[in-house]
């Protein structure tokens, strides 16, 4: 049992790290934080952290139920969450904020303001992590121990990938800035590019998802 725990554990965390990204987004997460100060750019780190995985653990107990009750497919999820984070990676490459001066003075005021939208959802965990978990969620009888083994292995790795989240985003900075201001500018916009790219491959695949159903 405790070695199907850990191999649903390692596949959950495997699964949901390349989604969420976190070595490509922490340069991201920097530009769009960089009217605040340190102490409050770590702690803005460590609520996405544990927004991520309350997002994605909500989303493991209770997503493919909500998706029924409301009739939304996961093709549509994908293409909402792709347009979302296609119009913040084309601000960033266009230099136009991202946010604006009032929401700034909202931001260092309180940080915990955007914490959740639209720093965890859709920047960090998108729709791409939202469908991974929903793929993670087991299929078997409640009744049945090895049901509950798989949906405690999906929830530590989700934890993890959570976890790499905040890692990377609370202390990535201190490397992006030995590279100086040049160095830090060019990862930016490589990472946006990135970020563009990601949107229009989830607006795609949710684009191909609606077609073969209909």
């Amino acid at each position: 049992m405790l070695h199907d725990f850990l191999d649903y554990a390692a596949f959950a965390f495997l699964a949901l790290f390349p989604i969420l990204n976190p070595p490509a987004m922490s340069p991201i997460f920097l530009d769009m934080t960089d009217a605040l100060a340190d102490e409050d750019r770590h702690k803005l780190a460590w609520l996405i952290g544990k927004y991520t995985f309350m997002l994605l653990f909500a989303v493991l107990v209770a997503g493919g139920w909500l998706l029924k009750i409301f009739g939304i497919s996961v093709p549509v999820i994908r293409v909402a969450g792709g347009l979302l984070l296609f119009n913040t990676a084309w601000k960033m490459l266009n230099n136009e904020p991202k946010f604006s001066p009032e929401e700034h003075e909202e931001l260092k005021g309180r940080v915990s303001s955007r914490a959740f939208f639209p720093m965890t959802m859709p920047v960090t965990a998108g729709p791409g992590s939202i469908a991974v978990t929903l793929t993670l969620v087991p299929a078997g009888s409640l009744l049945a121990s090895g049901t509950w083994v798989k949906f405690a292995g999906d929830a530590a790795g989700i934890a993890l990938a959570a976890l790499s989240v905040f890692l990377f985003y609370r202390y990535s900075e201190n490397l992006l800035r030995r590279l100086g201001r040049a160095g830090a500018q060019t990862i930016s916009k490589i990472s946006a590019f990135i970020l563009l790219a990601i949107g229009v491959q989830i607006i795609w695949q949710g684009l191909r998802g609606l077609m073969a159903a209909g």
